[in-house]
């Protein structure tokens, strides 16, 4: 099916993203399980070899999302100094931005609620939720832009 130099290229490729070899042979395996599931021996496509990269590429992103590292700061750090202390006033507007989200949200139709998870929460770029969607890319945008003004119009009324 595949010969030692596809396979190492795959590796190559997948060890370009990951830049670590455990890794990258995770991507490389993955990325043949999904193929030959899809498409079992018999069954050939055209260039197998950039449908391969492509799920590389796919799964290399969603590795990336899933593991992202929040920055932790240390409990001696001079930054730690620089925080002051919370006092009730600060809980009670803390508490009356929740509630405004919550109201804006509640104020959101599905798709605009998906959306806005998709972009802002899942990280995904227009070009990603578009395939998502499968509309063009141009019309996500767009809807984003509309989405943010909306949003931006409600809290400014406030």
């Amino acid at each position: 099916m595949f010969n030692k130099e596809e396979l190492n290229q795959l590796y190559r490729y997948a060890l370009s993203l990951a830049t670590q070899e455990d890794t990258a042979c995770d991507l490389v395996q993955e990325a043949l399980l999904r193929y030959l599931k899809k498409y079992p021996p018999n069954h050939a496509i055209d260039k197998p070899l950039a449908y391969l990269k492509t799920i590389i590429r796919n799964l290399y992103f969603d590795l990336q999302r899933h593991n992202k590292v929040v920055p932790m700061v240390s409990a001696n750090s001079e930054d730690i100094l620089a925080i002051e202390p919370i006092d009730s006033f600060s809980i009670e507007e803390m508490m009356v931005n929740q509630q405004e989200v919550q109201r804006l949200l509640n104020g959101l139709s599905d798709e605009e609620n998906e959306l806005l998870y998709l972009w802002a929460v899942e990280e995904h770029t227009a070009e990603e939720i578009a395939r998502i969607y499968e509309k063009p890319r141009g019309t996500i945008l767009s809807s984003m832009h509309r989405l943010k003004k909306r949003i931006r119009q409600v809290s400014d009324d406030e």
